[in-house]
This record gives structure tokens, C-alpha cells and sequence, in this order.
């Protein structure tokens, strides 16, 4: 392998640990927080001001970026086996297509959501003293990990790096 596909297979295999580490990490400080909100409320009768408001955040940023997560482990929904059907050119172009479409839609994504997402700056949470460009800041943020991750792919099937068959879902092959 030359010294770029290296560094490209490094800087993937660093992304795809970083969105494990924070899904993960974000998922399981979303559970924490409602459980203690719920025990809160019904067990110590007394309930937390940022119950509802933070934990709504929070899941409206784990969307955006387990979207980026769902690209990059293939998850995303597809019509897999209409393309494991095809010819192996056919599903060459039919995936460059993909990629193509889901990098305009991370675009999208990246440029709609930064201008929501600095019309927030300066605003705080009502319940809690946390900057909401933090959690607003998720959506341009999946959706330009979106479109590295679909470039990445289309340069990859391109120039006969990937193989179409492993963009698709391995639960039907």
C-alpha cells in the first residue's frame, strides 16, 4: 500500500474510534441523566430543573453525529440488496452515486446547520448555564464528517480502492 492510502486508512480507523468514543460516551451520559432525572423526580419527590430541557439536547446531538456514525459503519438505510443484485460496474456507479448524493446531503447539512447554529451563539440553556452552540454546533459538525467520509469513499471507489460490496450492510448479503 502507498504512504496516502496508509495515512487515509489511519485517519479512517482514528475517526471511526473517535465516533465510537463519543456516541458511546454521549449515549450513556443521556442514560445516566434520565434515569437520575426520573429517580429524582418519583423516588426523591423532587424534580431537577434541566430534566427535560438537557437531555433533549444532548439527543439531538448524538443524531447528527451518529448520523456521521451510520455513514462510516455502513448502516445508513439503502437499498442493499437491489445493488448486491447488479453487476459489479453497475454497482461501482450506483455507489458513487450514493456517495455523491449523501456528501450533498452532509453538505446540506454542514451548511444549513451552521447558520443555525451561530445564530445561537451567545444563548445559553434556560435550566442549565451551558452554551447552546454546543449542542446546535452537532449538526454542521455530522454533516461535514458526513461529507469527508463520502469523498473519501468516492475517491476511493474511483480509482478501484473500495470495493462496491463493502459499502453495503452485511446483515442480508
Amino acid at each position: 500500500m502507498d504512504r496516502l492510502g496508509v495515512v487515509v486508512l489511519w485517519l479512517d480507523r482514528g475517526m471511526c474510534r473517535a465516533l465510537d468514543l463519543f456516541t458511546v460516551t454521549v449515549a450513556g451520559i443521556l442514560l445516566v441523566l434520565l434515569n437520575y432525572a426520573v429517580f429524582s423526580r418519583f423516588v426523591l419527590n423532587s424534580s431537577v430543573s434541566w430534566g427535560e430541557e438537557l437531555p433533549a439536547h444532548i439527543l439531538a446531538m448524538l443524531t447528527f453525529i451518529g448520523a456521521a456514525y451510520l455513514t462510516r459503519t455502513n448502516e445508513h438505510l439503502g437499498f442493499d440488496s437491489f445493488a448486491r443484485s447488479l453487476n459489479l460496474g453497475m454497482q461501482r456507479i450506483i455507489a458513487c452515486i450514493n456517495q455523491l448524493l449523501m456528501a450533498a446531503f452532509g453538505a446540506t447539512l454542514f451548511w444549513f446547520g451552521g447558520l443555525a447554529a451561530t445564530s445561537f451563539m451567545g444563548r445559553s440553556l434556560i435550566s442549565v448555564d451551558l452554551p447552546l452552540v454546543l449542542f446546535r454546533g452537532a449538526v454542521p459538525l455530522g454533516g461535514a464528517l458526513i461529507v469527508l467520509i463520502c469523498l473519501v469513499r468516492f475517491v476511493g471507489l474511483v480509482m478501484g480502492r473500495i470495493n462496491p460490496g463493502e459499502l453495503l450492510p452485511e446483515g442480508d448479503g
